[in-house]
């Protein structure tokens, strides 16, 4: 049997209260390319700063090539022969592409101080046996003919393959890429794919890989470990994890079948008014397209779930369409109106409310105040009684901790604000970001329950929702994305059954 390249043994991490990750243990063997996967705060970042010196774990034991490195700086962690890119591009932004690869080969410079400082024949050989190494990388990536460009000019796509070229001028054994294909097209994540097995093949290394993309995971990866909550789930092959219950539900939220928040309702046979209407929308952060061009509607009196795995662009799609972040180009009307022009502070007025992600609650206010900031713009004293009541009607414990200051409530308390303090203007459309995250199952069915009430009662409502099974239950269509672009579309009740759904989060099914 092959002996491990890398081992995690029970690795476990602290951060004062919070345990990001509980006794994870796997092993990466030679020349293998292996899966590291999740659903958002799963703790697979975690994992990689544990392995590479970023943080030494509080429990646990981490070995590469037998030897322990858990807790070793991080550079010794990189002299030993293990590399890494990071989540968010890590580049020298003002330094040369070159610069970037070279950067990394500074520790393994045969040339002595003096050297550098006399310009000795050493120092020029050693100089420039890097840059034709650094020169050889690049050409890998086809980025040699802008090896003399500034780094930060380069597409984003580039600056991806860029953070790969220079942490293989270390000479790995082992490289971590972590989401190398976070804000790629579907062509380039296809190059990508192709990219990583050629490097494995042609340096001899293992490759360790933490990705959202899950055609390029199924794609590539031999083995899978899956982590959610800090926790294992499942391990195996892409085959075995894609039909893994655990997984499942972990990337799909449990099964619901019956529940007064289900609806059996299809849309109506005559449409109904539309309320939202996004055409072509496109966002982007930098560099990285997060939405290429999606188009949808929304139409009175509809619950419309937009769903997609993590960085598929959902988030992006319900801030961008709320005026907090510009569009690359695209249009948004909200009740026949045109909204390019318009600042997100004067949406409450016109009619649309969103309860973000995280429910950004105001934690030092009661939560009387909390539902009052929501009304800030409604003038009319007998329209904010009326919310407040109502506000009480649907989540009474809100109505039992009016005086409470909200950062005391429970999670699943303060999503409730949160969705209260969104209803205190009585708008036309409710923008929901995942409300379900964190919170416990009871408390879910509590929410899911005031969604259906206010629908029927009128309210129209756009959802973004991690628990897919859950979403498809209360909506009646839905809109599915992958990595910014709509792929699915159609009757909420079609999308349950539908194997194009799973899909969507886990990839192509794999014999």
């Amino acid at each position: 049997m092959t002996e491990a390249l890398l081992t995690v043994d029970r690795v476990e991490m602290v951060f004062g209260g919070l345990r990001a990750v509980g006794g994870v243990s796997f092993s990466v063997k030679p020349r293998s390319i292996f899966g590291l996967i999740g659903p958002n705060g799963a703790g697979k970042t975690t994992v990689f700063n544990c392995i590479t010196g970023v943080y030494t774990p509080t429990a646990g034991e981490i070995t590469f090539q037998g030897r322990p490195i858990a807790g070793k700086p991080a550079y010794a962690i990189a002299d030993a022969g293990v590399a890494r890119t990071f989540q968010n591009i890590r580049l020298f932004g003002t330094m040369s592409v070159l610069e970037n690869v070279l950067v990394a080969n500074h520790r393994a410079s045969k040339a002595s101080f003096f050297d550098a400082l006399l310009r000795t024949r050493h120092y020029d050989a050693d100089e420039a046996a890097m840059r034709e190494k650094a020169m050889e990388l690049l050409a890998i990536f086809k980025l040699d003919d802008q090896a003399e460009e500034r780094a930060s000019s380069l597409p984003y796509g580039d600056q991806r393959r860029l953070e790969i070229a220079r942490a293989l001028m270390l000479n790995p054994k082992l490289l971590l890429l972590d989401e190398p294909a976070a804000g790629m097209n579907s062509a380039e994540a296809q190059v990508l794919q192709k990219q990583i097995v050629a490097l494995r093949d042609r340096f001899d290394l293992a490759v360790l890989l933490v990705e959202h993309n899950m055609q390029v995971v199924m794609g590539v990866c031999e083995d899978l470990h899956v982590m959610d909550r800090g926790e294992t789930i499942a391990e195996g092959t892409p085959a075995v994890v894609q039909s893994h219950p655990k997984v499942l539900e972990a990337y799909l939220g449990s099964s619901v079948r019956s529940g007064p928040w289900v609806t059996t309702e299809p849309s109506p046979e005559t449409p109904a008014e539309v309320v939202l209407k996004v055409d072509d929308l496109r966002v982007n952060y930098g560099g990285i397209k997060a939405v290429k061009g999606i188009s949808l509607e929304v139409r009175r009196g509809e619950l419309v779930a937009l769903l997609g795995a993590n960085g598929a662009g959902k988030t992006t799609t319900l801030k961008a369409i709320a005026r907090l972040l510009p569009w690359a180009s695209g249009a948004v009307q909200f009740l026949g109106e045109d909204l390019a022009k318009r600042e997100a502070h004067t949406l409450p007025g016109l009619g649309m409310a969103l309860s973000p992600e995280g429910r950004a609650i105001f934690p030092n206010l009661s939560v009387r105040e909390n539902l009052e900031m929501g009304a800030f713009t409604v003038s009319d004293r007998a329209k904010v009684a009326r919310g407040m009541a109502r506000a009480v009607g649907l989540f009474p414990r809100l109505g039992e901790r009016l005086s409470q200051a909200g950062g005391t409530l429970s999670g699943g308390e303060q999503q409730m604000l949160a969705i209260a303090r969104a209803l205190m203007s009585e708008p036309r459309l409710l923008m929901l970001d995942e409300p379900s995250l964190g919170i416990a199952p009871v408390l879910v069915d509590q929410i899911f329950e005031a969604l259906e009430k206010i629908r029927k009662e009128g309210m129209t409502v756009l959802l973004v929702e991690q628990n897919t099974r859950r979403a498809l239950g209360a909506a009646q269509r839905a809109y599915v994305l992958v990595t910014g672009e709509v792929v699915l579309s159609g009757e909420a009740a079609d999308l349950r059954d539908d194997p194009r759904v799973q899909s969507a989060y886990l990839g192509e099914t794999h014999a």
